[in-house]
């Protein structure tokens, strides 16, 4: 965990009314807020801005978020500052995401005069670099501010703090996290960007090489991984309606959503076993049987069972979903902030 210093010190705990925690998850698809007094939200980590004088006047805006700029998308110079979880380090991405923050901070009234505190998630291998551009970008919204791992942040939200393996599978990145009892060590974490979106490239390269007359978009594509995702064995037959010319044709895409979903177990099963080999051996067992899939990763239809028959073959395990994918990784970092001691947040 990263802290930036802040010029007050904090009064702990959640009993100060003129202080508001907050956390954040600034993830490459969504980006998602909590607050100390009860407020949340969520929207797509998406920034637009007017094409030229028409679209600025049409809209009667210089940016949009989130969903608002993804529905005016073809009059929109359209910005994703967030990259494999991570801040794009371009002047244009870092003025966009400070935006994109500083809408989602007023979209939960945090951006009145008040002293605010925020742990902002990153992914499990962020650099020092990346952990700064963070901290740089949002220095003028927090009066104290921390990076922590996001896979941390879910353990910390569950109370999984002894002998847990976190498998925080986000848009950008999947972030495995090894926990015992303290903040992880460089060692406990391995990151991956075999993720969602690896899965949506996937998915429409796998359709185009099978139908090579169809024109299927990465938003199509992410559109029905989220409706239809599996791994395993599939239920039934997945049948879309694709826009050829000016109708719709019926493709058949079971084969081709299996592909594309399983395409990211390889990597979660290699840093399950390396964290699982590489812990000591006399809580091995306690760690392959706490497993938990967290983010929008984790919501693959029979992804708990087949990466547990999968780990058959290093001697098993259990592996569990963790009930929220959406507001997981800000919920624990709301958490954490709330517990953490004074001495994190004031200056050196």
């Amino acid at each position: 965990m990263t802290s930036k210093n802040s010029k007050n010190t904090l009064t702990h705990g959640t009993g100060n009314e003129k202080n508001l925690y907050i956390g954040v998850d600034l993830g490459t698809n969504h980006t998602a807020i909590s607050t100390s007094d009860g407020k949340k939200n969520t929207i797509l980590s998406l920034v637009g801005t007017p094409r030229d004088p028409v679209a600025s006047k049409f809209l009667k805006k210089e940016h949009l978020y989130g969903e608002e700029a993804l529905k005016h998308r073809v009059a929109l110079k359209l910005l994703r500052p967030v990259e494999n979880g991570l801040i794009k380090n371009q002047k244009e991405d870092i003025e966009a995401a400070k935006g994109l923050l500083e809408y989602v901070l007023h979209s939960v009234n945090g951006d009145r005069e008040i002293k605010k505190y925020a742990i902002i998630g990153v992914p499990a291998q962020a650099s020092v670099l990346n952990k700064k551009i963070i901290l740089d970008m949002a220095s003028e919204f927090f009066d104290g501010m921390m990076v922590a791992s996001e896979p941390f942040c879910v353990a910390y939200m569950m109370g999984q703090l002894e002998h847990s393996l976190i498998v925080d599978i986000g848009a950008g990145t999947t972030d495995l996290c090894r926990v015992h009892g303290t903040l992880p060590d460089p060692e406990d974490q391995i990151t991956s960007i075999r993720a969602g979106n690896f899965i949506d490239r996937e998915f429409v390269r796998l359709i185009s090489e099978s139908y090579t007359d169809v024109r299927v978009t990465q938003e199509m594509a992410k559109k029905w991984k989220e409706q239809y995702s599996f791994v395993g064995e599939a239920e039934k037959e997945i049948i879309v309606d694709v826009p050829v010319d000016s109708s719709f044709l019926k493709l058949p895409i079971t084969k081709e959503m299996k592909e594309a979903c399983e395409s990211i177990l390889p990597d979660i099963v290699a840093g399950i076993s390396k964290l699982i080999s590489t812990y000591d051996p006399d809580f091995q067992d306690a760690l392959r049987n706490n497993i938990w899939l967290a983010g929008g990763g984790s919501q693959i239809k029979n992804l708990a069972q087949v990466l547990e028959q999968r780990l058959e073959l290093i001697g098993g395990a259990r592996v569990q979903n963790f009930k929220d994918p959406v507001f997981g990784g800000a919920e624990g970092a709301l958490k954490l902030a709330l517990d953490m001691p004074e001495e994190f947040w004031h200056t050196a």
